[in-house]
Formats: structure tokens, C-alpha cells, sequence
């Protein structure tokens, strides 16, 4: 008898779980009553995104939502279909439509609600990705939008579907499959069910105006310290900038850095010298924890040219980021490469 109780409240468990993430409610979840000569709809419970067709041709500007609302409508026939999502979940009481100049309640044919438990997902070992990005340029903004609208509807053997706005599904949606900074923002793909609909808009409207988070203006600081067979024994400290401007990685220059240096020249004498260095043919990774940089190198005294590599442990504080070789362990800090040696360590942060 036990063996059979727990395994009813495994069961039982198990059902719970598989609705904490994405459930589809028909009509009782929306109350709709009449306003003077306007229709007002108004929630039930929360809901992640909703979808009515009515069956009517109506005008844009009769349709009134919330300000933070995004909202997709077609007109198929002589009916309209209107879709609303937003970046947080609408709350049951909400009034999330109003519609004037409809008065008839008959003319609502469909109404579909969807929710979602937005809990973490574990990774399934791929990196993040910035799910809306369809433009490929680091953000989620109207310039997705206007495709994804456009799909809105459409399942597979339609003109108008595309795989990729097909992000999530009810039984297998979407993700938040990582922390840190990446932890507000869904970053992991569902399993598409092949229709562009109520869990597609969900993950979309979530990710709005989040920008990828490895975009903007980074600030190094570091050091280097080894024995140069030309030199002898280098010292250099130094700080500097870079910019990316895309998920590309497209940089906004080289890297200048300015560093201050302390070596032995080949006479054996102590020289300490104020220069700028540039890191040029830059090349940009990252992982869920780690960034890496690849680029060429002059020397400031002689111009040789030498290839480095600089890798180091990502980390949030707060709303920045670092990067960070110090105390990260082994295949960290910079390193001069054919052959490599290590020679430094380094910080960046945004």
C-alpha cells in the first residue's frame, strides 16, 4: 500500500509539473461586458498572451490596449484576428481590450489564453541565444516585430509560415535556461509545433527591448609580466576600451590600450616607457561563461608583430558584467601564442 501511495503522489506530482509551463484556457478565462457602445474585455486570470477572432471587419483605431502591450492584428475574410502579449504577465482583472462600436457578444468567435510558469530551465548544453533576434543585430525591437506580425497565424503549408518565428510550443516551450545575466531573457528554444501562435508570442513579447547583454562599451585593465628573449624581464600595466555594436561582434576599432611599462633593455639596463598599443584583426567569443579574445599585436619598440589571446571567466555583479582571467585558474589571463606562453592577466567589465 505504500509502494501505491507513493507512486500516486509521484503521478500526481508529475501531472502538477507538466502544467507549470505553458496552458491554453478557452473562453472562461475573459469576462467581456458592454461600455456604453464599446465592448470591454477583462481577464480572469493571468494569462501570457491571448488571441480573439471576431467575426467582423474592424478598424485599427477602434481597438484599445494598455500602452505596454503589443498587439498584432489581421484581418482573414471578413473577420479579425487579434493577438496581445506584453513583456510581463497580465494580471486577472485587467482590462486588456476595448473595443468600440462592438455591442453584439455573438460576433466573438474564438478566444484562446495562454499562460505560462515562468520558472528556469536547465540548459539543455547549448549557448544562450537571444530568442525574437531575427534581424541578427543584437536586439529585440520593432524591426522583429513587423516579421514576426506578419507570421503571426500561419502553420506550416502556409505562404505566410517561416520556422523561424516558430519558437515554443505548449507541450515543449521555450526556456530561461540560464542565470546571471541572462536570467530575465528567454534564451533557449522549444520545440516549434509547426503554428505561429500564443507560445511564440509569449517568449517574443518576454524578450522585447532586451538587447544582447555582451553588447556595448567594455573597460580593460591588466598587466603583463614574463621573461622576452629579447628583452629580458617585461613589466606593463595598462587600461583600455572596446565597443561591440552587433551580435556580430563588429567592433568600433581596434583596441587602445595605454600602458605603462618597466623593462630591461639588452644592455641590461632598466627602461621605463609611456606608449600606446593597438590590438588589431580583433576576434570576439563567447560562451554562457566565458569570453575570449584573439587579435595581432605590435611590439611599440620595433613594430614585430606577435599573436595574443586573452580568455577570461564571465560574472555578474549587479547590473555589470566582468570578465575576468585573475584567479579563474588554469587557461585564463593573456597569453602570446607560436608558441604560447602565458604573460598576463586581465579585467573587463560594462
Amino acid at each position: 500500500m505504500k509502494t501505491f501511495r507513493s507512486f500516486v503522489f509521484v503521478l500526481l506530482m508529475a501531472i502538477l509539473l507538466s502544467g507549470c509551463y505553458i496552458k491554453l484556457y478557452e473562453e472562461n478565462g475573459l469576462e467581456t461586458r458592454l461600455d456604453g457602445n464599446d465592448m470591454v474585455f477583462i481577464l480572469k486570470s493571468e494569462a501570457g498572451a491571448i488571441e480573439l477572432l471576431i467575426d467582423e471587419t474592424i478598424d485599427f483605431s477602434a481597438l484599445l490596449v494598455p500602452d505596454d502591450y503589443l498587439k498584432i492584428v489581421k484581418h482573414i475574410d471578413e473577420s479579425t484576428l487579434i493577438a496581445l502579449a506584453r513583456g510581463s504577465t497580465m494580471n486577472q482583472g485587467e482590462e486588456i481590450l476595448r473595443i468600440e462600436g462592438l455591442t453584439e457578444k455573438n460576433l466573438i468567435t474564438s478566444i484562446k489564453i495562454w499562460n505560462i510558469c515562468d520558472t528556469y530551465h536547465e540548459s539543455n548544453g547549448t549557448e544562450p541565444e537571444l530568442l525574437g533576434d531575427f534581424t541578427g543585430d543584437g536586439q529585440v525591437e520593432g524591426f522583429d516585430f513587423i516579421p514576426f506580425a506578419q507570421s503571426y497565424g500561419n502553420a506550416v503549408g502556409s505562404p505566410g509560415y517561416d520556422s523561424i518565428y516558430d519558437m515554443s510550443s505548449l507541450e515543449n516551450p521555450a526556456g530561461k535556461a540560464f542565470s546571471g545575466i541572462w536570467a530575465k531573457i528567454y534564451s533557449q528554444e522549444g520545440v516549434p509545433d509547426g503554428k505561429i501562435d500564443g507560445p511564440d508570442f509569449i517568449i517574443f513579447a518576454n524578450n522585447y527591448g532586451f538587447a544582447n547583454p555582451y553588447l556595448g562599451k567594455w573597460t580593460f585593465t591588466g598587466f603583463i609580466d614574463y621573461e622576452s628573449g629579447t628583452y629580458g624581464s617585461v613589466k606593463a600595466d595598462g587600461n583600455g576600451t572596446l565597443t561591440i555594436g552587433q551580435q556580430s561582434w563588429e567592433m568600433s576599432g581596434p583596441v587602445e590600450i595605454t600602458a605603462s611599462s618597466t623593462y630591461t633593455d639588452e644592455h641590461g639596463n632598466v627602461k621605463s616607457e609611456e606608449f600606446s598599443i593597438e590590438i588589431d584583426s580583433v576576434d570576439i567569443e563567447f560562451t554562457s561563461t566565458e569570453m575570449t579574445i584573439a587579435g595581432t599585436m605590435a611590439n611599440p619598440v620595433n613594430g614585430a608583430k606577435y599573436d595574443i589571446l586573452m580568455k577570461g571567466k564571465l560574472r555578474v555583479e549587479g547590473n555589470e558584467i566582468y570578465a575576468e582571467s585573475n584567479g579563474a585558474g588554469d587557461g585564463y589571463g593573456t597569453f602570446l601564442l607560436n608558441p604560447t606562453r602565458k604573460i598576463g592577466e586581465w579585467t573587463a567589465h560594462k
